[in-house]
């Protein structure tokens, strides 16, 4: 029979999602994305039947028109905000008893529907199963379809072209719909999936088929528990495990009867699964009990004495018999009824204790994405403290009355290129500090280590170009003068910064140091040579 799926959500901005590349998805299409600049090509996915644009019948009887990506570049640029909601989805499942043409005539009903009563525009896209999802598992039965509506109502402007409005109301909030005096948007939705099943069952109806219903099974008086929603990521380990196991069996040359799953999720499936099968057997074992218990009484013979005594006898055993026979069958039919009630009370017990392992798995579950959720919330914070203090030591001026810059003419060449070496100085001194607070986290030092390791990597490079540039200079005594200067600064920071540098920069600090060391004795013999002569 038909089963009755009419679930909706919302594609938004907050969740990374975009308009353009939903409809290009579910309808197999390629669509350019003007807002983000990219192309979204599903042109190749498979399983798609048929995809179509489904006007307001108010706009259709204006001959409007809009292709696919006019329609959801426009609701895109509709949106201001970056977490805007830009569709809303409508996912209902297509009876397989129908034809491909009646399953076209149904979803597309709905959709009407749905784009007359809140003035929107929809987009139908009709799915079948197909071949290799069939051989990974899935339902040969599923053919859906996923329906697309703008957020917005659509009119038509005075260049008699669509354009996209107020936000439709069933996007309002529930504040906003209260001051306009209608119900919560809950309610709406539940209407909504009512509205579905009232045009599935005409179709279905008008075929003989059985009806679907939009009741919960608690209302509908029936005692089966729904499965969770498993998500994408649970469904794909499902799968791929399905696929390599069922790959490996292949290759053994072994008969492939499935795989126990691999995740919480459907885990708790199964075991719903399986509870639902008993609950099942159970109402069959009920009714076999009760006809248990329907025995016909063995019909006693009238009693007619004959004058053959023998024949009296026989009657007389016949009667007895024919009672034993029916005393028999009614304890037949307790000790029946007996071993079903036990059986009922230990599927019982068993019941309530995969109920109290399934409530435990989730809330393990729920434990588990909380601490990820907090651990994340810390670590956002840690890095916007962190961001907070890189622009601080970054933006903090070096003083010009800095003891390492007497002397110096700190508006030539050279004096900005010390002063620059000092400043990363004074930046490696001020992270060095920030590190050895006790409130900066684990996070924070590592991220710490990482501008420290620039910083370093900066020092060294700008040390190896600033001696460059003193030997670039043509006066002997000006050379003398820039690289004592710089041999006092670089030694000072190799000293101060020796517990905050890697020890590959450590190594790169001393070899520069030599370098410089050994290019200012170079340069004293030259300068006493000179004297000399």
């Amino acid at each position: 029979m038909a089963i009755f799926i009419a679930s909706t959500k919302s594609i938004s901005r907050g969740n990374g999602q975009s308009a353009v590349a939903s409809a290009s998805y579910r309808a197999g299409v390629e669509l350019e994305d003007k807002r983000y600049g990219k192309t979204h090509d599903y042109s190749k996915k498979q399983g798609v039947i048929s995809a179509n644009i489904i006007l307001p019948t108010a706009l259709a009887a204006a001959n409007a028109a809009i292709d696919r990506s006019n329609l959801w570049n426009k609701a895109e640029a509709a949106e201001k905000r970056k977490d805007a909601r830009v569709a809303r989805e409508w996912l209902v499942n297509l009876p397989y008893e129908l034809n491909e043409q009646e399953r076209k005539e149904l979803a597309h009903s709905f959709a009407q529907t749905l784009a007359d009563r809140y003035g929107t525009i929809a987009d139908c896209a009709i799915h079948q199963p197909t071949d290799k999802e069939i051989d990974r598992g899935a339902d040969p039965r599923n053919f859906h379809a996923h329906i697309l509506f703008t957020t917005r109502c659509a009119e038509i402007d005075d260049n008699h072209e669509i354009i996209l409005t107020d936000k439709a109301t069933i996007e309002l909030s529930d504040k906003k719909r209260r001051e306009l005096g209608m119900d919560r948007v809950s309610h709406e939705i539940k209407e909504v999936r009512q509205i579905w099943e009232q045009i599935a069952n005409e179709k279905l109806a008008e075929h003989n088929h059985e009806l679907i219903d939009s009741r919960s099974y608690r209302d509908q008086g029936k005692d089966i528990e729904p499965q969770i929603k498993m998500g994408s990521v649970a469904t794909k380990l499902e799968r791929d495990a399905y696929e390599t196991a069922k790959a490996a069996a292949k290759e053994k040359g072994e008969a492939f009867n499935g795989i126990t799953p691999v995740t919480i999720r459907g885990e708790i499936n199964l075991m719903i699964t399986e509870r639902n099968h008993l609950v099942r057997t159970r109402e069959l074992a009920d009714l076999r009990e009760s006809q248990l218990f329907i025995v016909p009484a063995a019909p006693t013979p009238k009693y007619n004495p004959s004058k053959d005594s023998n024949d009296e006898l026989e009657q007389a055993e016949s009667v007895v018999e024919r009672i034993k026979q029916a005393r028999i069958q009614r304890q037949i039919a307790i000790d029946a009824a007996d071993a079903l009630e036990k059986e009922r009370i230990a599927q019982q017990q068993r019941d309530m204790a995969d109920k109290k392992e399934r409530e435990r798995l989730l809330a393990q579950e729920e434990a588990r994405q909380e601490k990820l959720e907090q651990h994340r919330v810390q670590i956002a914070a840690q890095e916007a403290d962190f961001k907070k203090q890189h622009g601080h030591i970054l933006n903090k001026e070096l003083s010009s009355q800095h003891r390492l810059l007497k002397n110096i003419d700190q508006k030539s060449d050279f004096g900005q290129r010390l002063q620059t070496l000092l400043h990363l100085d004074q930046q490696m001194s001020a992270w060095q500090h920030y590190r050895s607070e006790p409130s900066t986290t684990d996070h924070q030092k590592q991220l710490t280590d990482r501008e420290q390791h620039k910083i370093g990597s900066l020092i060294t490079s700008h040390s190896k170009q600033l001696l460059e540039h003193i030997k670039s200079i043509s006066d002997l005594s000006t050379r003398q003068a820039h690289t004592k200067a710089l041999e006092r600064v670089f030694d000072d920071i190799k000293d101060r910064q020796q517990s905050a540098l890697s020890p590959e920069h450590q190594r790169q600090m001393r070899t520069v140091s030599a370098e410089i060391n050994g290019y200012s004795r170079d340069i004293n013999r030259s300068r006493g040579m000179s004297l000399r002569f």
